[in-house]
């Protein structure tokens, strides 16, 4: 075999894992619109870019046929590889969006290294696996001292916020009231910015609606923020819009 043919061999093998890796993140760990907001071409770019360095690119300078001791080159450039591998496929799955969680006036994405599971209280928030983050909600403790203690230490000492306390969470149960109340204007965004209106267009052509037929709420990632949209009549996500959901921004960038 010829170090060429060797290096396609293996070159093609390790783009088919990858892929692999790809089709769990776009559709298990990381579906739309996580992928985007939680940074995930970032991370998978990475494992990417290490494992074709430590696979093919080995190969290609290591493989001369007829070589003492080269099958044992290959089985430690093929163990090194497997273990980056093994090492960023279970970064990246720490990272997942474990939760959504609505606080206040906003959703959150949750990854699961920010999760201390152990601390969740009701049994349906304690699954194992299953396909992207679950809802859920973060409440302010009923005890008006605990409230009190917990709001002074999240603005006075820079603690974690609601959204990152698992022991407030609570099953999602959407108060569309307070939905409606802290709905995004999204007319008026789509007034000051022309990507933005554009971007909201698309979105109402491909689920054959108006704007007034939803409602719009943030969506904050550890990558980027956009905005979530939900059903008036439950609450629940029927889709995402690819922008900025923070009016300020756009009334700063008008000035």
């Amino acid at each position: 075999m010829t170090k060429w043919r060797a290096f396609t061999i293996y070159l093609t093998a390790s783009i088919l894992i990858l892929l692999a890796f790809l089709w769990v993140m776009l559709f298990v760990w990381y579906p739309a619109p996580y992928f985007e907001i939680d940074g995930g071409w970032k991370v998978w770019g990475l494992l990417a870019g290490v494992n074709m360095v430590l696979g093919p690119l080995l190969t290609l300078i290591v493989f001369k046929p007829g070589k003492r001791g080269l099958w044992f080159d290959m089985t430690c450039i093929i163990l090194v590889q497997l273990a980056a591998l093994i090492y960023g496929g279970t970064i990246i799955y720490q990272q997942r969006p474990a939760f959504v969680v609505f606080g206040v006036d906003r959703f959150t994405s949750v990854p699961a290294t920010d999760v201390d599971f152990d601390q969740l209280k009701y049994p349906e928030l304690k699954r194992i696996a299953a396909i992207g983050p679950m809802l859920a909600e973060a409440k302010l403790p009923e005890d008006l001292k605990l409230r009190q203690e917990l709001l002074f230490a999240v603005l006075s000492e820079g603690q974690k916020d609601l959204e990152f306390r698992p022991e407030l969470y609570h099953p999602y149960q959407p108060n569309l009231q307070q939905l409606r109340k802290h709905s995004i204007d999204l007319p008026q965004i789509a007034a000051l910015n022309t990507d933005a209106k554009h971007a909201i267009d698309a979105f109402l052509a491909s689920q054959g609606g108006q704007m007034e037929d939803y409602l719009y709420l943030p969506l904050k990632g550890r990558n980027t923020d956009i905005v979530m949209v939900l059903s008036p009549e439950n609450g629940l996500p029927v889709g995402s819009i690819s922008i900025n959901p923070w009016l300020e921004d756009y009334q700063k960038s008008e000035r």
